[in-house]
C-alpha cells in the first residue's frame, strides 16, 4: 500500500510517543504511536484510497485526505470500524453553517460535540447509560478524540494562535456522546434529523461543556421539570442570549417522564422554548453585545418595555432533544451544552457510510 506520509524511525514506542510530543502532533495527552500496520488495517478495512481528500481543515486549511484521518484515529486509539464516524464528523463539521473556521478560533468556549445515533450506536458498543458523557468508554472517548486531533493537526487549532479561546474545557480532548435508543421515549434522532432508523449519523453543534441540571423529575410535576430546563439556558452570560443552537442531554427519568405526560419531543421543545426567557430590564445589563448584532435581541421586543420577555431559544430546531445517560436518583439530571449563539456551530448531521462487508515496525508516520 503506497503512502504519502513522510516516515520517521523511533528505537522503541516510547521514544515514538515523545517524538510525537516534540512535533507538536499532540495536545498534550499522550497518543498512540502512528505505525504503519494499524494505519494500512484501517486503509484496508474503509476500502478507500489514502490520498481521497475529505476536506480542508481550516484555521490552517491543512488537507485531511483518508491517510491523514486514519494515522489521527490511530493516534487517537481508535478501532478501524470506528474511523467511519470520525469520517462523517469531519464531514459535517466542513459545512458551511457549522463555520469550522470560527469555531476554531473564537474567543468562546465552544468545541465540537458529535452525538452518535442509529444501530451502530450498540455494534461499536458506546456507553449511552451511567457516564455517557464522561470517562470508561473506548468508542466515545476515542472518536471524540480523533476529532479533536484532526482539528490540531490538520486544522491547526493550536491555543493562543490561532485558537484564541479565553478559557476552553475538556471537551477539547474529546466530546462524543451517543444515543440510548432503549430509552428514547421519542423518535430516534437520525429520524428527527430527517434519516432513515437504520441509518447511523453523526450531528455536530459547537457547545460549551456540559452543565448539570437537576429537575427533579422523580417527583416534580411536569410544569417544574420543563421551568428548570428552561431557566439553565436563560442565564445572562449565555451566548445563546442570540440566539443559535444549544444541545440538551436529557436523562431517562426525565425523558419518561416528559413523554409520560403526554408531551411529544416537538412539544417539549417548544414548551422550552417559550419559558426560556429573561425580561428587558435584566438582559439589559448583559452589555457586551453591541445593538448592531445581526441577532441582538432588541429586533425581537419592544427594548423600551422592560418587562418584554426575551428569548433565548428563537425556533425549535435550535433546540437538539439527545437521551442518554444512567437513570439516576430522584433529581433527574440532565446536561445542557450551550452554544457560540448567533456566529456559527449550528448543528449539522451525516450520515455514516461504512464499508461493504464492514469489517510492523516501529516506525512512526507524521
Amino acid at each position: 500500500m503506497q503512502l504519502a506520509s513522510r516516515i520517521f524511525e523511533a528505537p522503541d514506542i516510547e521514544a515514538a510517543v515523545e517524538f510525537c510530543y516534540q512535533q507538536n502532533w499532540t495536545d498534550g495527552l499522550p497518543v498512540v504511536a502512528p505505525t504503519r500496520g494499524p494505519i494500512e488495517r484501517i486503509l484496508a478495512y474503509l476500502q478507500r484510497a489514502p490520498d481521497e481528500v475529505v476536506g480542508i481543515i481550516p484555521p490552517r486549511n491543512g488537507v485531511a485526505t483518508i491517510e491523514k484521518i486514519a494515522i489521527n484515529c490511530v493516534m487517537a486509539g481508535c478501532k478501524p470500524e470506528y474511523v467511519p464516524v470520525v469520517i462523517a464528523a469531519v464531514e459535517a463539521m466542513l459545512e458551511e453553517r457549522f463555520n469550522l473556521n470560527g469555531v476554531q478560533t473564537t474567543t468562546h468556549a465552544c468545541t465540537p460535540l458529535c452525538m452518535v445515533s442509529g444501530p451502530a450506536v450498540k455494534t461499536l458498543g458506546f456507553n449511552t447509560k451511567e457516564g455517557a458523557l464522561g470517562h470508561g468508554c473506548r468508542a466515545s472517548a476515542t472518536i471524540g478524540r480523533a476529532v479533536r486531533l484532526i482539528l490540531w493537526n490538520i486544522g491547526g487549532g493550536y491555543p493562543g494562535e490561532p485558537c484564541k479561546t479565553t478559557l476552553g474545557h475538556p471537551g477539547y480532548f474529546s466530546f462524543c456522546v451517543a444515543e440510548d435508543a432503549d430509552s428514547n421515549p421519542w423518535e430516534a434522532l437520525q429520524v428527527e434529523r430527517g434519516f432513515g432508523a437504520e441509518d447511523t449519523i453523526v450531528t455536530v453543534t459547537a457547545t460549551t461543556a456540559p452543565y448539570s441540571v437537576a429537575t427533579g423529575s422523580g417527583y416534580s410535576p411536569v410544569e417544574d421539570v420543563l421551568y428548570l430546563l428552561a431557566d439553565s439556558i436563560a442565564t445572562l452570560g449565555s451566548n445563546n442570549i442570540t440566539g443559535g443552537d444549544l444541545v440538551l442531554v436529557l436523562g431517562p427519568m426525565t425523558a419518561k417522564n416528559l413523554a409520560g405526560a403526554g408531551l411529544a419531543k416537538l412539544q417539549v421543545k417548544q414548551e422550552i422554548m417559550r419559558l426560556a426567557r429573561r425580561p428587558v430590564h435584566e438582559v439589559k445589563r448583559r452589555r457586551s453585545i453591541s445593538k448592531t448584532h445581526p441577532m441582538h435581541w432588541s429586533k425581537l421586543v419592544d427594548p423600551d418595555d422592560d418587562n418584554a420577555l426575551v428569548p433565548f431559544v428563537r425556533n425549535p430546531e435550535n433546540l437538539v432533544l439527545l437521551v442518554a445517560g444512567g437513570w439516576g436518583s430522584g433529581a433527574g439530571f440532565c446536561a445542557l451544552c450551550s452554544g457560540w449563539g448567533a456566529l456559527g456551530g449550528f448543528t449539522v448531521s451525516k450520515r455514516v457510510e461504512f464499508p461493504a462487508g464492514g469489517a510492523g515496525t516501529n516506525s512512526v508516520r507524521g
